[in-house]
């Protein structure tokens, strides 16, 4: 029988979620306050990002010292080939075999020198991509996992994963192969045109005479693909977040028979990322005729300048002219190469530079709970438990717990109850330090808990959710989650002892029965005695209990009833529920109101008291009573007594509260 149970109790409920300011309401107010940005696609070299990623590679300077060579290298034995191209003509024309011979040589042995130097390049940036990666991402999961409560309550899950899969997987793509690309390029460009100057500088000026009219282009160009590269992020963050939050809420989305309008949604969302995709691979395709066209252009100019200059040459200088003509012509198409190569990698670098921000905005996100640089280790717990007028605010401005002041001796249960934004859940959150208190001090036997190692406090504390939450492995993992070196026979104890032992033996494997995402192949009451059998074998001294039981039938309420006593035996409790069973069974309730204490006693004292407790435990008991007769009478007996019921006034119910 639920006790303060949903819409039938006036209303109340727990849950940090509905607090006025809290998370569940501030969630979109706050978003986008963390500093995270999502449509900021990057400059195509961001200095900031290049300047954090150098002490990444600190450790593995040799080696990319020794990939820079190997660029160099690479560049340099490219970029000779069309002089070597040049010499050979002339030797050709002028009937030097042996000088042929040794260009041709000459060049074959460049190509093998290319091809080692490129190995040799591919293995090293691939060794050192890799390790800095896996840095990387290790660096940002650690960082993630000690962030507060706070950011978790503001930042969706999808986000947080991006930030781990596929900006550092752009990153990687510009570490291992995109950022000696670039610089190859340019190497290779400087010695072009230094080359081109020094064969000759007049037909090195009639090439770069396309250059002024694609820049501009290219300058036009940039700024259109940037837009629509943005647009295509933004439509296919859309189309992610739209899929992610259908597949979530499939049940509600049957339950509505919501499924077609959904569809039509999603199909618009997909037309949208279409068009966007459509209108950026256009523009993609677009600048690749223009370069052809200014190599077109470039190298028609080169020869009719040059066949003129080759006319006028005298007998002698023909084989020159002839031998510089063909490496001018061919160092032409050498000139555009970086230039598509550069036009190519623009967006991959543009997602990189990005890729790298986002990066380093998780990893300067700060923790708004810090430990100080003194803070002791909590060794050992008697479990005494003290709030002495604390106040708290998740907006400045709005209180949510106002002038708290409660004292707890070791081992005593305390129940909190109270309407939805009571303040009841924020009580238990700060005191596994989910959140710092505005002011005022909460102390585990005499110290403050802002002086204590957070890890070092919560390994002391455990904690049992109205949703239990259990994951991807098997039944003895979960239990075990807390404690990895505990033993199969505590593991099947503590199981016995909630009540869990006898259904987890009828599984096809037992304890070794693996758990789907979730827990969403047991049932609810299921996963929440797999939770308190966690509970116990983590051995806590101080213990919340949030709303555990909420969602099990009588029937399992009964077993857990009893695995309560033992699960609560000599450890200080937090119990927060509804249902009368448990709160009875505390030492003290403590009742909120609005984020104050209102009223503090055992069941008999606050009944005697007839005030807030006494009055809902009254109107509560009446209504399950009814239900219950209800339950008894046939359905048409019970229909006639609702409606005589309603036709007589109900006498006025206090306010739940927000």
């Amino acid at each position: 029988m639920a006790f303060w149970g949903g819409a039938g109790a006036g209303g109340w409920s727990i849950g940090i979620g509905g607090q006025p300011g809290g998370p569940g309401m501030n969630r979109f107010a706050r978003a986008g306050f963390d500093g995270w940005t999502e449509e900021y696609l990057g400059k195509p070299y961001d200095a900031e990002v290049v300047r954090r990623l150098l002490p990444y590679l600190k450790p593995y300077k040799w080696r990319v010292a020794a990939s820079l060579v190997c660029m160099v290298v690479i560049a340099v034995t490219q970029f000779l080939q069309p002089l070597l191209i040049g010499f050979t003509v002339k030797a050709g024309l002028a009937h030097d075999l042996e000088r042929v011979y040794w260009l041709t040589a000459t060049m074959g042995g460049l190509a093998v020198t290319t091809f080692v130097a490129a190995r040799i390049q591919q293995l090293l940036t691939a060794w050192v991509g890799t390790r800095l990666l896996h840095q990387l991402r290790t660096q940002m999961y650690e960082h993630i996992q000690g962030l507060s409560l706070s950011f978790f309550d503001d930042m969706e899950v999808g986000r947080i994963i991006s930030r781990l899969t596929s900006d550092v997987t752009v990153m990687q793509e510009l570490l291992t192969s995109g950022s000696l690309t670039f610089a190859s390029d340019f190497v290779g460009l400087a010695i072009v045109v230094t080359t081109l100057l020094i064969l000759d500088w007049q037909l090195a000026l009639v090439t770069f005479a396309v250059v002024p009219p694609l820049v501009a282009i290219m300058v036009w160009w940039a700024r259109h693909a940037r837009a629509a590269f943005i647009n295509v992020r933004v439509k296919i963050s859309q189309l992610y977040g739209t899929l992610g939050e259908n597949v979530a809420g499939v049940r509600a989305i049957q339950s509505l028979s919501r499924e077609d309008v959904n569809a039509r949604l999603f199909d618009r969302l997909n037309q949208e990322n279409r068009n966007a995709n459509i209108w950026a691979g256009m523009l993609t395709a677009a600048i690749m005729p223009v370069i052809e066209l200014a190599v077109a252009v470039a190298t028609a100019l080169v020869l009719v300048v040059g066949g003129f200059i080759a006319l006028r040459a005298s007998s002698v200088d023909v084989a020159t002219t002839l031998g510089a003509l063909t490496a001018f012509a061919v160092y032409v198409s050498r000139f555009f190469d970086p230039i598509r190569d550069l036009v190519l990698q623009y967006t991959m670098l543009q997602r990189a530079m990005a890729g790298g921000q986002r990066i380093f905005e998780v990893l300067d996100t700060e923790p708004r709970v810090k430990d100080k640089p003194d803070a002791i280790e909590l060794d050992h717990v008697e479990g005494r438990i003290d709030f002495e007028d604390v106040c708290f605010e998740y907006v400045p401005g709005v209180p949510v717990l106002k002038h708290i002041t409660l004292h707890v001796e070791p081992g005593e249960t305390i129940a909190l109850v109270g309407h939805t934004g009571a303040g009841k859940t924020t009580i238990t959150a700060l005191l596994a330090r989910g959140y710092d208190v505005t002011s005022g001090a909460i102390r585990v036997d005499g110290i403050d808990i802002r002086d204590i190692k957070r890890r070092s406090l919560t390994r002391h504390m455990g904690v049992v959710l109205q949703n239990p939450y259990l994951f991807s492995g098997t039944i003895r993992e979960n239990i075990a989650y807390g404690r990895p070196d505990v033993t199969d026979e505590e593991i099947i104890e503590a199981a016995k002892a909630v009540g869990a032992h006898e259904f987890i033996e009828r599984l096809p494997n037992g304890y070794d029965t693996e758990i789907v995402q979730g827990g969403h192949n047991l049932s609810v009451g299921q996963r929440q005695l797999i939770s308190f059998a966690r509970a116990i074998v983590a051995k806590p001294r101080i213990l919340i209990l949030d709303e555990a039981t909420a969602y099990v039938d009588t029937q399992t309420e009964a077993v857990i009833q009893r695995a309560l006593k033992r699960l609560l035996e000599n450890r200080t409790s937090f119990v927060i529920a509804h249902r009368l069973s448990t709160i009875r069974s505390a030492d003290r309730i403590v009742v909120l109101d609005h984020g104050e204490i209102a009223e503090i006693g055992t069941h008999e004292e606050l009944l005697a008291k007839n005030g807030i407790y006494a009055t809902l435990y009254r109107m509560t008991y009446e209504r399950e009573a009814a239900r219950a007769a209800e339950a008894l009478m046939g359905e048409d007996e019970a229909v006639a007594r609702r409606r005589r019921a309603e036709a007589v006034p109900l006498r006025a119910e206090p306010a739940a509260g927000s």
